[in-house]
């Protein structure tokens, strides 16, 4: 319950206490007051009457009739004359004498009228006794009359005291508002800075106490930023040509080897240039640093030319080009045009260009491809350009096998979507260091008619090439939020959205919708992850996902990390829960690169998770960087 809630209870109540108090004593007073009326007014009109009746000389109709009148013309239940011997003379009584009021009223409030006496003589001779009773029924009356006004002056007071009360409630406690928010905001890791002009002085001293918390921790993540930023450039870059050197074209390359990639392969460049020894003693250091310069320059056209083309220097003599969705005949253009400026460049500085020269290998690459596979290929195709005469080599890889064309694929995809043959499965993301699992991500695959069944590694590359992943993504997504699987529940679960999937124009109406009306039921907490080159755009696409998550408290996490943003402000602006990172990421940093990234997630809350973490070696080198937080088949083999 909230403080203002509590405090507003309390007042409330004495409130209700003491105006409930002071209508009771003021109810009191008047049930006093109309009592002690009652027998007032018998004893005026019993000595009244007796003088009145005094006048008739002993006429007992004459007296009879005065009585008559005063009982008609009064409130009265009784009105009685007796002679000196207390034999009745003459006689009235109120013939209904049950009041207008509640029975509740009659049970609660008792009411006595007194009878007044008075001698009635005529001279000196005594006639008798007047006996005179206020009627009771009328004072019932007169004093629930006077209950019911207590009652809606009491409601009135009542509801505006409760408004006041509440206004100047709002107004005290506007500082503990903006107070509580500062709190929230801090909780979600948001840097929220609040005004200190606030007359409450144990507020504003609160106010200025998170304040300070808040800038220490905004001034952490600025300096992690800077930091990272320039750690960035020292390890991603080529002091001497500015190109990404071979650390960054190794933590990109696995981005191309994935099933779900949006490329099923491509071309590798990677050109040596030759005789460089000899061309620093003929024209120095810093000509031959320009040389190759102008051969970078030559390179970047080439690959901007060319979407997700990767361009690195790999060492002082060699550079690589990865081209996606090139085909080798395109390839073998390429490398023509390349060499031919790269020999222009050579004539222009007056080298020999039997020493200095481009040695070119061309081959291709598959997604299936592992890392090492890759980089031999392109070795083996260097190699031998190296013992050509022109020093090109073209190595064209054929027959790559297929478990299934295309056709086929669309074949089974299609059917699968139609029918919902998929399946949702999990494995655990382990905090090894306090020995508990701490995510479930949630992954599919897809079983046949004939229980054939096919891994997402083995299927979600062709539903790429053939557009269906759309219709993939959907099926999956329905399946989370619409059929619950018992297992997960309060837990918390993540899962993968491709960078083609939430980029489709559709996706944002598909989700809003789903979200408004299955969200509030899920049994679990759910983490969507994002690919790190869609979300560091921080783009107006990312934040509306960001606020439409937000909405439904669905978290983000981070996937594919390797640390090349530009800038890392969007950490802070998107607030995800986790960061997802290759392993060889974490082991290849140097600790400053680490530091710089844990002061960025330490300040914002945010969890490092090293993925395909299979075997032990690759664990221990994590542990060292005090990376703990795992993913992959060792996860299987550790036991909590």
């Amino acid at each position: 319950m909230t403080l203002f809630r509590q405090i507003a209870i309390l007042l409330s109540i004495f409130l209700i206490i003491l105006l409930s108090t002071v209508l009771f004593l003021n109810f009191k007073n008047a049930s006093k007051s109309v009592s002690q009326r009652l027998y007032e007014d018998a004893k005026n009109t019993a000595t009244s009457l007796s003088l009145s009746l005094a006048s008739a000389n002993g006429d007992i109709s004459m007296m009879s009739i005065m009585i008559d009148a005063n009982f008609d013309s009064g409130h009265y239940g009784y009105i009685s004359l007796v002679d000196v011997d207390d034999e009745l003379l003459h006689e009235r009584k109120t013939q209904n004498d049950m009041p207008n009021v509640p029975a509740w009223f009659l049970n609660a409030i008792d009411l006595q009228a007194p009878i007044a006496l008075a001698n009635v003589s005529a001279g000196w001779n005594p006639i008798g006794i007047l006996n005179v009773q206020s009627n009771v029924s009328y004072a019932y009356t007169q004093l629930y009359t006077i209950l019911i006004s207590l009652f809606v002056s009491f409601s009135i007071l009542s509801t505006i005291g409760l408004v006041v009360l509440n206004s100047v409630l709002i107004i005290i406690l506007k500082p503990l508002k903006k107070v509580q928010l500062q709190a929230e905001a801090v909780v979600r890791n948001e840097f929220v800075v609040e005004d200190t002009d606030i007359f409450t002085k144990e507020f504003r001293d609160v106010v200025v106490g998170m304040n300070t918390m808040v800038l220490k921790s905004k001034a952490m993540f600025d300096k992690g930023n800077i930091a990272l930023k320039k750690q960035k450039e020292l390890e991603y870059t080529d002091k001497v040509t500015k190109l990404k050197n071979r650390k960054y074209f190794m933590h990109k390359l696995p981005e191309y080897l994935k099933a779900d990639s949006s490329s099923n392969g491509g071309i590798n460049l990677i050109i040596e240039i030759s005789g460089l020894i000899e061309a620093n003693d003929e024209i120095g250091h810093d000509s031959v640093n320009k040389l190759l310069c102008d051969i970078a320059d030559v390179l970047r056209d080439y690959s901007s030319q060319h979407r997700h083309a990767i361009l690195a220097r790999m060492n002082p003599t060699e550079f690589f080009i990865l081209i996606p969705d090139l085909s080798y005949e395109d390839g073998v253009i390429v490398v023509d045009g390349i060499d031919c400026f790269i020999q222009d460049i050579v004539d222009e500085y007056d080298l020999d260009s039997s020493e200095v020269y481009a040695s070119i290998g061309l081959s291709e690459y598959s997604y299936k491809d592992k890392v090492g596979v890759l980089l031999a290929r392109a070795d083996s195709a260097l190699t031998h350009s190296k013992y050509l005469r022109n020093n090109k080599y073209l190595q064209k890889v054929e027959n790559i096998s297929e478990i299934m064309s295309n056709d086929e694929w669309k074949s089974v995809i299609g059917k699968a979507i139609k029918k919902n043959s998929f399946f949702l499965k999990t494995h655990s993301i382990l905090d090894t260091k306090n020995k508990k699992e701490i995510y479930k991500s949630i992954y599919f695959i897809l079983k046949t008619d004939d229980d054939t069944t096919y891994d997402y590694d083995q299927f979600m590359l062709h539903a790429n090439q053939l557009k269906l992943s759309n219709g993939i993504y959907k099926n999956i997504l329905n399946m989370i939020f619409k059929n619950h699987d018992t297992k997960l529940y309060a837990t918390a679960c993540s899962f993968k959205l491709s960078y083609d999937f939430i980029m489709h124009d559709e996706t944002y109406k598909f989700m809003e919708n789903l979200f408004t009306y299955y969200a509030a039921n899920l049994q679990f907490k759910l983490i969507i992850e994002l690919p790190d080159k869609l979300v560091r755009t921080n783009s107006q696409e990312v934040k509306q996902y960001k606020t439409l998550f937000d909405k439904y408290s669905i978290d983000i996490g981070i996937g594919e990390f390797i640390g090349e943003s530009t800038d890392y402000q969007y950490l802070q602006d998107l607030r995800p829960v986790y960061i997802k990172a290759d392993k060889n990421y974490f082991i290849d940093q140097n600790e400053h690169m680490l530091s710089a990234l844990r002061l960025i997630t330490d300040s914002a809350g945010i969890s490092l998770i090293a993925t395909s973490v299979n075997n032990d070696g690759a664990f221990h080198s994590l542990s060292e960087k005090d990376i703990y937080v795992i993913e992959g088949e060792l996860t299987k083999t550790i036991k909590l």
